[in-house]
């Protein structure tokens, strides 16, 4: 099969490092650590497992990261991974075959693949606690081989030696991590299932006891923080949301969901919810202002920056929470105001099930569903597809929004059938 390889051997890496020093997109141009080229096509681990035809491939920020080799050196997850790998983990597709013991599935029958790797993808009886409780994002056996022959360490499809993700031709998933496409819903529109997932994650994490109706702020307009804010508006219509949109087609996105707007600078979002909460902007002698005495009941750091979090606590009112759901490079960050302040600060990594919600969904299952109702459709986030030969030219526009115009950048991959 055709797949796009990263390969992290230092003879390739090397170059495209050197290359990525002297221009941010220098590593997609001169690019012999990714590759498209044949790949052996994987053998169903197990019966309970699924082979599928990917059909849509949605490049997430963290493709963008890896393949700019813009990550830092000391990134702790790096330590989770193994190489070389098939890149892609916003996968839609197709079923080709099913093992004795995966269930009823029609061959042709459309899939959304949640990529995560948890206890019952690697065949680990009995389930660790956090996989017991729906979540295998934080399964306790991240990071070691599953039963995929030649199968090394991964945290979800996509960064795996031996299990394909969704940027090639053909791949396998365990048949926890497929999930059918609901009536209505077209395929192409189902890439956005894994960002939207993640955000109801994230709104999850946010809490549900947020007191009167301040305002909940997202740092940063991409395909998440898009997806955190219409899923805000799902939830609590009633509560304003504003959004940091750095570029006039991610603005108009924002309003679409009938959401705010606002400058990215540190000082405008500061002045954006102090005028909409009444709290006081105290001025310190360097640095940016910041707010005391009320602020946003919510940020959510879809960006993961030093600058980010400096902005989510500036604004956040006092024991207020902030929910990091994205990563940046690390670098040195003024964080006095959260003992000040005592603002909570909590992760959201990935999605699994939502515990708070009623009847306990799934997200995905969340996510499908809210793309299937949502007015208007979320589906207009994907402006911008390319075939998977032309995959430097789709990772060229997905890192360059500001003059591409992209929210939601997706490989598609030949095949039979559309609905």
């Amino acid at each position: 099969m055709r797949a796009l390889v990263f390969d992290a051997t230092p003879w390739r890496v090397g170059p495209a490092g050197a290359a990525a020093r002297v221009h941010p997109l220098g590593a997609l141009r001169w690019h012999p650590h990714l590759r498209l080229r044949d790949w052996p096509e994987p053998a169903l681990p197990g019966p309970d497992w699924l082979r599928l035809r990917p059909r849509h491939a949605g490049i997430c920020g963290s493709d963008l990261t890896q393949a700019r080799l813009a990550a830092s050196v000391d990134n702790p997850l790096a330590g989770l991974l193994s190489f070389p790998h098939v890149m892609g983990h916003e996968i839609v597709a197709q079923v080709e075959a099913a093992g004795a013991a995966a269930g009823e599935w029609a061959a042709g029958s459309w899939v959304v693949v949640d990529p995560w790797l948890g206890c019952l993808a690697r065949g680990r009886q009995p389930l660790c606690a956090a996989c017991a409780a729906g979540h295998p994002p934080l399964c306790a056996h991240a990071g070691r081989p599953g039963p995929a022959a030649g199968m090394g360490p991964g945290l979800h499809l996509g960064n795996v030696r031996g299990l394909p993700g969704g940027f090639g031709e053909v791949l396998v998933a365990h048949r926890s991590q497929c999930h059918r496409l609901p009536a209505g819903l077209d395929p192409a529109a189902a890439v956005l299932a894994d960002p939207v997932a993640v955000a109801c994650h994230a709104v999850e994490r946010a809490g549900a006891d947020l007191g009167p109706a301040a305002p909940i702020v997202v740092l940063g307009a991409g395909t998440v923080g898009l997806a955190v804010t219409a899923v805000w508006r799902q939830r609590a219509p009633e509560r304003p949301v504003l959004v940091t949109a750095a570029w006039p087609h991610l603005a108009a996105a924002v309003r679409d969901l009938g959401a705010t707007p606002i400058a990215p600078a540190p000082a405008a979002v500061v002045a954006a919810v102090g005028a909409l909460t009444g709290a006081r902007p105290v001025r310190p002698w360097r640095g940016h202002p910041w707010l005391i005495g009320g602020g946003a009941a919510v940020v959510v750091d879809t960006i993961g920056a030093a600058t980010t979090m400096e902005t989510a606590l500036a604004a956040v009112r006092p024991r207020g929470r902030v929910v990091v759901v994205g990563v940046s490079r690390p670098a040195r960050t003024e964080t006095t105001l959260t003992y000040y302040k005592e603002v909570e600060v909590v992760g959201a990594n990935g999605a699994g099930r939502l515990q708070t919600w009623p009847g306990q969904p799934w997200a995905f299952d969340a996510a499908l569903d809210l793309l299937r109702t949502a007015r208007p459709p979320l589906a207009r986030w994907c402006t911008h597809a390319f075939p998977l030969e032309r995959w430097a030219d789709a990772f060229r526009a997905a890192a360059r929004p500001q003059r591409s115009g992209a929210i939601k950048v997706v490989l598609t991959i030949p095949g039979e059938g559309r609905r």
